[in-house]
């Protein structure tokens, strides 16, 4: 597993040094100049529509990554490259922290197979190696907060890692109910303390500059984040397929406090009955965020990447391969054919795109009733690990050897 992570890496940085990107890129230079001049905290006061980019809607850790990769473009390394480097670094770690979770879980074979995939899944090569942006970074923290507070107890480096995550983007936070309740129905005060504490104290640290110095800006740009105008995707889709705009107006603007609230507390009322299913709930949290959520950016097929290959790895590979096939049609669009040494300006979907972007979200659908399904199934009672094999090896060992599967089939 850890060879193909490697060879895709190699992959995804060959990539990032032979390709212009997308008009993403074009913005990531713009907040790092902003960045330069008013430092992390201080760019939340440019207005970048002066800039012809749009508004710097990042929390406040994109800020200080900015000016650590604008420290390695001061001795040769282009910012195109680094911000993209770390997304396909960040999807080396992710695929091992995969591997560790479904091991716990499964037999090591299929926990092995599902980390292959992962590491070659077709959507992070494009998003982490052509897109340029955040969100795989965000989900290696997001699964390594999980990782280390459900499965190793470290509560307290799980608590920062979660607090990390959604200071780079803030989809994550619709898994912190179900880790919170997952905490609070083990009634171990000293683990939740632990993870409380990492995660308040980081968020305070991360945060607190940009809110008591630059609120309205992350008020506005950051927490009242609403998406681009154009959306071929989910709910607001098929809205406006059907001509119902007022409904549609209604999912982007108040409807979404509500997708929010049910992405986010549904997974934790099902955590609360069934403490074994933490990282099903988790995955179920994000996929179902994805699947509601208005707003929608390409590079987002890459949130659930790994959360579907927990809940179901068979429909996760369709996943994973159809959605990589849309990226690079899309991506081919963009650059108007193979040649994607440019910058590629987003458009909106072509039908056969939209097609195949209808077909994407019904197979999230069904992993999210998939899910839902596992989740209900699985033992009402006992502790997180309740369910979990032994450890039986590490993904950065030679040759584990195989153990008995504990979960359900892949």
């Amino acid at each position: 597993m850890l060879v193909t992570a490697l060879l895709a890496l190699v992959a995804k940085l060959a990539l990032a040094a032979s390709t212009g990107g997308t008009q993403d890129l074009g913005a990531w230079k713009a907040f790092a100049k902003g960045v330069r001049e008013q430092g992390p905290v201080g760019v939340y006061a440019i207005d970048f529509s002066t800039r012809d980019v749009t508004q710097y809607n990042h929390p406040p850790l994109v800020g200080y990554l900015l000016e650590a990769l604008a420290a390695l473009e001061r001795v040769g390394v282009p910012l195109q490259f680094s911000l993209r480097a770390t997304a396909a670094i960040s999807d080396v770690v992710c695929a091992l922290v995969l591997f560790e979770i479904l091991r716990r879980r499964k037999s090591v074979g299929a926990a092995t197979v599902a980390g292959v995939a992962l590491a070659a899944s077709p959507i992070l090569l494009l998003v982490a190696g052509y897109h340029g942006n955040t969100d795989p970074l965000m989900m290696l923290l997001l699964w390594l907060g999980t990782y280390l507070v459900v499965d190793r107890r470290m509560a307290a480096v799980g608590g920062i890692a979660l607090a990390l995550a959604i200071s780079v983007k803030l989809a994550p936070i619709v898994a912190l109910p179900t880790l919170a309740a997952w905490l609070l129905g083990r009634r171990d005060l000293r683990l939740l303390l632990r993870a409380a504490a990492g995660f308040v104290v980081t968020t305070g640290i991360v945060w607190g500059p940009a809110i008591v110095s630059q609120w309205d800006g992350v008020r506005t740009n950051v927490l009242g984040y609403a998406g681009v105008g154009d959306r071929p995707w989910g709910l607001v889709k098929m809205m406006d397929a059907f001509n119902l705009p007022t409904m549609s107006a209604w999912l982007i603007g108040p409807g979404r406090y509500l997708i929010l609230l049910i992405c986010a507390f549904v997974p934790a009322v099902l955590v609360w009955r069934r403490p074994g299913a933490a990282m099903e709930c988790v995955a179920l949290s994000l996929i179902a965020f994805l699947v509601l959520s208005p707003a929608f950016g390409v590079q987002y097929l890459a949130w659930a990447a790994a959360a579907t290959l927990i809940l179901r790895a068979r429909v996760a590979l369709a996943y994973n391969i159809l959605g990589g096939l849309l990226l690079f049609a899309v991506y081919a669009d963009w650059n108007h054919g193979l040649d994607w040494s440019g910058t590629a300006n987003g458009q909106p979907f072509r039908p056969i795109e939209a097609i195949a972007g209808v077909g994407l979200w019904a197979i999230l659908v069904a992993v999210v009733f998939i899910g839902l399904r596992r989740v209900l199934a699985a033992e009402g009672t006992g502790g997180a690990q309740s369910h979990l094999r032994p450890l039986v090896g590490s993904a950065f060992a030679a040759g584990p050897k195989a153990g008995s599967s504990s979960g359900s089939g892949a």
